[in-house]
């Protein structure tokens, strides 16, 4: 038996009081008045033992009773410690490592590699196991099969085989995902194997439980009841943590002065022991380096100067830390490019009742200063060098038959023209960079007004909205549009649908390029779209589409897709990827992104083009290195039970409180202990009043 509150225990001392009460000597209970003793000589009575216990029964009533309450307040409950049936009927269990790049800090991951021994040391012939690793994602390294298939003296080492190949690597932490594919994949192999039903069904987690851990995925996963989450947290001894991030500002890339000072931003762990840092380029210790000092979970944001040698931008250390595995911060060089936009209408750029306006102030508010609009009327004759050098063509109506040859032949090549129709005499456009005859084109009832029903975020140029927080269209209205007759066109792909089905916006390929058509515009009169905050990224994923931006963002984290600046209709450039450690990829014919991003550093996509260099590094959420409160994944529904407590760290016995908690409160001993307490003072009461009961018999007369 246990006890949830073990201390009230020390109320069994209070026994003491009724013995004391018991040992006091008393006066004469009564006087019983006789007739006249003046003739009997007084002497005082004689006691044989001054301390001498009566009513023994009453006594050890009266003890019973304090013991049974000090009992009841210490809430009593029976331990559930290897049950005969759970042995029997085997257990289901996951072992759940962790290998983010916060296990990579001293220590850690040793002392998972013994938590991991300690577990396979319990494991019965009858439990089945599979052993999982997770980041960013979880992956199995020995399945349940795998398990069943190797003999009983090898299972243990083939796992201990397998994470000695094993390292913790520099991705994120998706504790979430991690935790529902263990679950999914114990309720899968309970499906599958018919042999064995019931028994336990165990997650066992070893990990470091930072806060930087996402739990995003057990917001809308419900935890299966029949399974159990054993913690066994791994507890770095150095608490001390900081942690560079690049405060990326939306005119880095374009800076007219490439030699700005990029702002950092120190940050540091609530338990930190160290507050003051440095910072110097490379380890060379001919740098300078510069002093910061950041308070114990706070953050400091700083300009560092640049170093003349430009070869020598590319890394920044933080010194003073106790954990180096984030304290390195790539900086890749300035982007600088020029991109060029080719608008052919008639509308006046300065004039917001047309489309050309929006058109420039798109690209003069995303901060771009180097991006180049370029008008044009649809009756003026284009510069084939113009139109080559356009990363974006925008046209809005009809243009004569020598601007549309040449429209085609840029498309061919694998330039991208957006064709916004202003009107139905546009399909006359579409018509001719298409290469077909006559388009079915009219003018479609609106109504009061027409929204977006369906739109394919699956598509790449589409993409940037598939998160859920930027992809609601429902705001935006459309009053006029244009239905179009895409029979003709085979190869066509519908982006986005109307509310009524017919289609909003398309692409039809032709050549290696692409045209992206909209039947309705973004003038007033035709849409409110302009005014969206869709607008401005729309645009610029149509240029990312057509190859112009790919590639260009400056910094991403371990993990990230990488888009390859390259034409997305049928690309033929053999493109490759220099990674950090000098080891090349080379992509395969048609991939538009690059994935491979395993480690921090600079990398480079090396095209015919020259080489665009970007920046990786660790993820700033691995630097929360503080730890998790276990109620964080309380609240989300999940069974937490806990084992033995291996490690000190006051998680684990937060967590066998919490197992122990629940047990009590599943038993409620302590009703039955109150049920005897109020037996036993029924019976010390009647006893005292049977005890104390005044004589019965005659009494003497006076005379």
């Amino acid at each position: 038996m246990s006890f949830l509150h073990p201390l009230f225990l020390a109320g069994v001392a209070a026994i003491g009081v009724p013995i004391l009460l018991h040992m006091i000597r008393r006066h004469t209970r009564k006087r019983i008045t006789f007739s006249s003793l003046m003739f009997v000589r007084t002497t005082a009575p004689r006691l044989r033992n001054r301390s001498r216990i009566e009513n023994l029964s009453l006594l050890i009533l009266r003890c019973l009773l304090l013991g049974l309450l000090a009992l009841a307040f210490a809430r009593p409950l029976l331990s559930r410690q290897a049950p005969e049936t759970v042995t029997h009927q085997g257990r289901r269990m996951v072992l759940l490592v962790d290998t983010s790049a916060s296990m990579r800090r001293a220590g850690l991951w040793n002392q998972a590699i013994a938590e991991v021994r300690s577990v396979l040391s319990d494991i019965q012939p009858t439990d089945r196991l599979c052993l999982m690793t997770f980041d960013r994602g979880a992956k199995t390294q020995i399945g349940f099969d795998q398990w069943v298939a190797l003999d009983l003296p090898q299972r243990a080492a083939a796992v201990m085989d397998c994470l000695a190949d094993l390292s913790p690597g520099w991705a994120s932490t998706d504790l979430g995902g991690a935790l529902a594919t263990a679950a999914e994949a114990l309720e899968d192999d309970a499906v599958s194997d018919s042999r064995q039903t019931g028994g336990v069904r165990q997650i066992v987690l070893i990990s470091d439980l930072q806060q930087g851990s996402r739990l995003d995925a057990l917001q809308t996963y419900e935890w299966p009841e029949t399974t159990e989450l054993l913690i066994r947290p791994v507890v770095c001894r150095s608490t001390t943590n900081a942690a560079l991030e690049w405060v990326i500002h939306r005119d880095h890339r374009t800076s007219a002065d490439a030699n700005d000072a990029p702002t950092i931003r120190v940050i540091n762990t609530l338990e930190a022991t160290v507050e003051q840092f440095q910072l110097r380029w490379t380890h060379e210790p001919t740098e300078p380096a510069f002093d910061v000092y950041v308070p114990a979970g706070r953050s400091f944001v700083v300009k560092v100067p640049t170093p003349r040698d430009s070869s020598t931008t590319h890394r920044l250390i933080l010194a003073g830390d106790d954990h180096d595995f984030d304290n390195t911060l790539y900086i890749a060089p300035r982007l600088q490019q020029q991109i060029r936009i080719l608008c052919i209408s008639n509308d006046e750029p300065n004039d917001p009742r047309g489309m050309l306006y929006y058109v420039r102030q798109a690209f003069k508010a995303s901060g771009r200063r180097n991006a180049q609009v370029t008008f044009r009327r649809t009756d003026e004759t284009l510069v084939p060098d113009e139109v080559a050098a356009a990363h974006l063509v925008v046209l809005t109506e009809a243009a004569h038959a020598e601007n549309l040859g040449a429209l085609r032949r840029h498309v061919e090549a694998g330039g991208s023209v957006l064709l916004a129709m202003k009107s139905t005499t546009a399909a006359t456009v579409l018509s001719a960079l298409a290469g077909i005859g006559n388009i079915n084109c009219e003018e479609a009832n609106a109504g009061r007004y027409a929204m977006l029903g369906q739109i394919e975020f699956a598509h790449p140029l589409l993409s940037v909205f598939a998160d859920p927080r930027f992809g609601d269209f429902t705001k935006v209205h459309f009053w006029k549009y244009r239905r179009v007759d895409l029979a003709v066109f085979p190869d066509a792909r519908v982006l986005a649908w109307y509310d009524s089905d017919d289609p909003a916006w398309f692409e039809v390929p032709r050549g290696r390029g692409t045209v992206v058509v909209m039947t309705s515009g973004w003038q007033p009169a035709d849409s409110d779209l302009a005014l969206s905050s869709k607008f401005v990224p729309l645009l610029y994923s149509i240029l990312e589409y057509g190859g112009a931006l790919a590639g260009t963002q400056a910094q991403y984290f371990v993990g990230d897709a990488v888009p390859v600046a390259r034409p997305a209709a049928s690309p033929s450039e053999n493109v490759r990827i220099r990674k950090p450690d000098g080891s090349t990829v080379v992509l395969d014919r048609g991939a538009e992104t690059f994935t491979q991003t395993d480690m921090p550093g600079i990398y480079g996509i090396e095209s015919a083009g020259g080489t665009r260099p970007f920046a990786v590094n660790v993820p700033v959420s691995e630097s929360r290195t503080d730890p998790m409160e276990i109620e964080e994944l309380e609240k989300r529904g999940l069974s937490l039970k806990p084992l033995r407590p291996v490690a000190t760290g006051p998680l684990t016995k937060v967590a066998i409180h919490r197992g122990m908690a629940e047990t009590e409160s599943e038993q409620k001993l302590w009703r039955w202990v109150l049920v005897a307490a109020l037996i036993v003072l029924w019976m010390e009461t009647w006893l005292a009043g049977w005890l104390t009961r005044p004589a019965s018999g005659p009494q003497g007369e006076s005379t």
